[in-house]
């Protein structure tokens, strides 16, 4: 398996005959035993750890549907303990799955980025619900999408259209993630972008956060990830 190819928000599973509780704190290591158990994958988190590196593991995390707050369980696997992988689910794949208030929305949402030939990938709440079968949407839920833009993307014009989207169920959050292997809140770079006063924005990759100037991402941000 191609190591490199790991990006926050993909998907991982863990071999089963690996005791996985041994990667985590003593305090939750029994759910990520149950998490392994229950053949649900872990997401990939930045790589921000060095040493993680280093000593070849992949910081990995997920949610417990717990109320009223839920619990997020970190850890550091061994790469080696990975046995399948996969990008985040998309959007188009989600919508038999989604609450019926939401299905003729996300139809609308999949054509306007099949428009701009954007990939759109569902994480966060929904992404959980349908991998684990249990309950996390709820009211106030979002809905979380990486949105994968490539060289050819008109981007002012595109988030133009995203933030007068006329969908006010659920509110849509998320990021933009370049080429570069960058991201960037797509409001956020709405805003400065559409506003047209210089600014800065934060931005992610797999492995660190920096304040990159808005415009450099209309030029399909060549900054090495």
């Amino acid at each position: 398996m191609n190591q490199s190819q790991f990006r926050r928000h993909d998907l991982v599973w863990l071999d089963p005959q690996i005791d996985a509780g041994k990667f985590a704190s003593e305090l939750q290591a029994e759910f990520v035993r149950s998490w392994v158990k229950q053949d649900f994958p872990f997401i990939v988190a930045r790589q921000s750890d060095e040493q993680a590196r280093e000593s070849n593991q992949i910081i990995l995390g997920f949610t417990l549907p717990s109320a009223p707050s839920r619990t997020r369980v970190m850890l550091k696997a061994n790469r080696h303990s990975i046995i399948r992988h996969s990008r985040p689910i998309l959007l188009s794949e989600t919508i038999n799955f989604a609450p019926e208030s939401w299905r003729i929305g996300l139809n609308n949402l999949v054509a306007l980025f099949e428009k701009y030939a954007i990939d759109a990938r569902v994480y966060g709440s929904l992404s959980s619900e349908i991998l684990t079968g249990m309950r996390y949407l709820d009211e106030s839920s979002d809905l979380d999408l990486l949105l994968e833009i490539n060289d050819e993307t008109n981007l002012p014009e595109f988030l133009e259209n995203l933030e007068k989207f006329p969908l006010s169920s659920p509110h849509i959050d998320g990021e933009l993630l370049f080429p570069s292997g960058w991201s960037v809140s797509w409001r956020e770079l709405a805003t400065a972008l559409l506003t047209g006063i210089p600014r800065s924005v934060l931005a992610k990759s797999s492995r660190e956060i920096r304040l990159i100037p808005a415009d450099e991402f209309t030029h399909s941000i060549l900054i090495a990830a």
